[in-house]
């Protein structure tokens, strides 16, 4: 009997730690509603990376976009957002936010939010303070009308094509957390682990 909890009580360990470091921006999408988007990005967590050469920056600046990864889509930003936020990557921070709808990318609109670094980032540049990032507005967005969202680096120069830049991260925006469903499954996972305790002695 004991040697079958001593592999559950590892799972129950791992369960309980963090994510392990990922190649790109995997980022969270925290809230998404009519009126807010919040995403974040831990600390350490992760690390820029390019495909091959890293994009040109532009104005000293590098620049972060929020795309449909399925296509052209300019139905998901349908007001006017602003941006505010923080964290730092390389030490560098993220000072700029902006919300755009009907950019033209060949004649096609589509909708994007942006952040911007103040100084130029390098690929391997790793998530130093953790980054939150929140556009709101009054029906500034469409939940509905979008199933994912990438992050991308940087963009393809003057003659810019879609996706643009090196994508990061893609994740789903209904995987939003549910706070109640999280602490229930915690809670669950610590009885679990002390039961296991006490039955190893």
């Amino acid at each position: 009997m004991k040697n079958f909890f001593k592999p559950s009580k590892l799972f129950l360990v791992l369960a309980l730690l963090p994510d392990s470091a990922s190649a790109v921006l995997i980022f969270n999408i925290d809230t998404f509603t009519t009126d807010q988007l919040t995403i974040s990005i831990p600390a350490g967590s992760a690390t820029l990376d390019a495909t091959g050469t890293p994009p040109p920056a532009r104005d000293g600046s590098s620049d972060f976009y929020l795309i449909d990864p399925n296509g052209l889509n300019s139905d998901w930003v349908v007001g006017n957002g602003s941006g505010t936020g923080s964290g730092e990557i390389d030490g560098k921070a993220i000072n700029h936010f902006h919300s755009l709808n009907n950019v033209d990318i060949d004649g096609t609109s589509h909708d994007v939010l942006v952040f911007l670094t103040d100084e130029i980032l390098s690929a391997g540049n790793t998530v130093t303070s953790a980054i939150s990032i929140t556009w709101s507005g009054s029906n500034a967005f469409d939940p509905s009308a979008i199933s994912s969202l990438l992050l991308t680096w940087g963009y393809d120069g003057i003659s810019e094509s879609y996706p643009y830049g090196d994508p990061q991260g893609t994740t789903s925006t209904s995987a939003v957390p549910d706070t109640g469903s999280t602490a229930a499954l915690l809670g669950v996972s610590v009885v679990a682990l002390a039961f296991a305790r006490r039955r190893l002695g």
